[in-house]
Formats: C-alpha cells, structure tokens, sequence
C-alpha cells in the first residue's frame, strides 16, 4: 500500500488561552511519535475568545502528515479526531481484500470499545438520576449511600497484604 499524505486541522476549546497553544503542541508531538506517522509540517494559530461565552477560547492548528498505510492514516482520524482532513497523494488508491480486512475489522473494532464506554456510562447516569432522584423527594443519605458500604470500601482501599516471611537460619 502506498503512502498517504494527508493535512489534519485539529482544534481544540479550552481555558486558559496560553494553555491551548501548548496543548495543541503537545498533541502534535504525540501524533508524530505515533507508528507509521511523520509530521511533515505544522502551523498553529493564536488562540481566539469564542463568541457569545465567557472566558472560552479556541485554537486550531494546521499539521501536514505523511502516514505509511491506510490503516494508521485511520488510527489517526480516531485518535486524534481533527475537525477536517484534507488527503492530497496519492490520487487514487488500490489495496488487496487482506488490507480491506484489517481497516474494516480495526474500525469495527474501535467502535465496538467505543460503544462499550457509551453503553456504562448511560448505565452510571441512570444509577446516578436515579439516586439524585430519591434525594431529591427526600429520601435519606444513608440509603442512596449505606455508611456500612463506605466503610467497607474505605477499608478495602486502605488494606495493604502483609508477606513477611523470615527465612530461618
């Protein structure tokens, strides 16, 4: 498979402005250590105030990248999530069913990880709407959160296994 070159735009929201700026940086690097992934040449621009907020800025920086194969230029787009891509060489590419294979089952893959977060975490915020609810009508402290639970929990975490075993002469 050939190589692809390619333009991200990545951008980031955040506070404080200087901080975006090494954000940004910091993720550039990263997507340059990344296995078959060069950073040809970046650009990021001045953080600006994003209108109608309070306090919250937004930077974007443009990243030229040159990737060995189809499936890291993927490995990237997930990764890093940039908000356009612009792929300019090759012109046309051509890959076996093997290679095919591999992206489709690396993305599949991906979103099945991806869908496995989404599913507890909707899982957790009913658990947790569910207890704000009974709070909420009153209901007790101890019951959303039994101090025996809180104890034991505590008492798990803070529990230390103890091998002192002395060889004897």
């Amino acid at each position: 498979m050939e190589q692809i070159s390619a333009k991200f735009i990545i951008e980031i929201l955040g506070r404080p402005p200087e901080h975006l700026k090494t954000a940004l940086d910091e993720l550039i690097t990263k997507l340059g250590t990344e296995k078959g992934t060069k950073v040809v040449n970046k650009s990021v621009n001045k953080p600006k105030p994003v209108e109608k907020t309070e306090n919250l800025w937004t930077a974007f920086a443009d990243v030229e990248v040159e990737f060995e194969t189809l499936p890291h230029f993927f490995n990237a787009i997930i990764s890093y999530m940039p908000a356009h891509v612009e792929v300019f060489d090759p012109e046309n590419l051509k890959f076996n069913t093997f290679e095919l294979n591999e992206l489709a089952n690396f993305i599949v893959g991906r979103l099945h990880n991806y869908d496995a977060i989404a599913k507890r975490l909707m899982s957790e915020r009913e658990i947790l709407i569910r207890k704000l609810e009974h709070l909420r009508q009153g209901g007790k402290l101890e019951d959303v959160f039994p101090k025996e639970q809180q104890v034991k929990s505590i008492a798990k975490e803070n529990k230390k296994p103890t091998k002192s075993k002395k060889k004897k002469k």
